[in-house]
């Protein structure tokens, strides 16, 4: 007869001493050592890694329900004239949405709409003159008003570099680094 340790080492197919699921990732004990999603960590027990995931989340949740709330908040009168200023276009509604969800998402853009919406968000402006943005790694990069603009100019006909830049912080510090030169 197995006790529920052994049965769930047998069904995740791993060899940890001990493993639990928590806000879709992975706690184990491995060799005495605390593995968060396969990587080493400093926590202590299962427990405290369980309880830091949960506060993150939980933040994270509201950070993002707060940024919504503010971009909802925006205007769509002032959203629409943003977007007239910087592109010859029928401004809708649905454009005008697509614009905030952009702008909230926190995804690499170079488009100066999405620039210029980002800006009136304080929460967007966590570093002064700084706009951060999430990449597809989870990884965060900020760079200053001058460079995204710098960005905006240079990489406007380059949809593939901008694809590139969002994936990965490597691959963000590579491209910049290459325009540096």
């Amino acid at each position: 007869m197995l006790d529920y340790k052994h049965y769930t080492k047998i069904i995740k197919g791993s060899d940890a001493d001990e493993c639990i699921r928590s806000f879709g990732h992975l706690i184990e004990i491995k060799h005495n050592k605390i593995l968060v999603d396969g990587v080493e960590t400093q926590y202590e027990s299962l427990e405290e890694a369980r309880n830091n995931i949960k506060v993150n989340h939980i933040t994270n949740k509201l950070k993002e329900q707060a940024t919504k709330e503010l971009y909802e908040e925006m205007s769509d009168t002032l959203v629409a004239s943003i977007i007239k200023e910087y592109h010859k276009v029928k401004i809708t509604d649905t454009l005008v949405e697509s614009y905030i969800e952009l702008a909230s998402s926190t995804i690499f853009s170079i488009d100066p709409v999405v620039h210029r919406i980002r800006s009136l968000n304080k929460l967007d402006r966590l570093v002064e003159n700084k706009l951060h943005y999430v990449l597809k790694d989870n990884s965060t990069v900020a760079i200053d008003i001058r460079t995204q603009e710098q960005l905006n100019n240079l990489l406007q006909n380059h949809k593939e570099v901008v694809e590139y830049m969002r994936e990965s912080k490597e691959n963000f510090m590579y491209v910049l680094e290459k325009i540096g030169r």
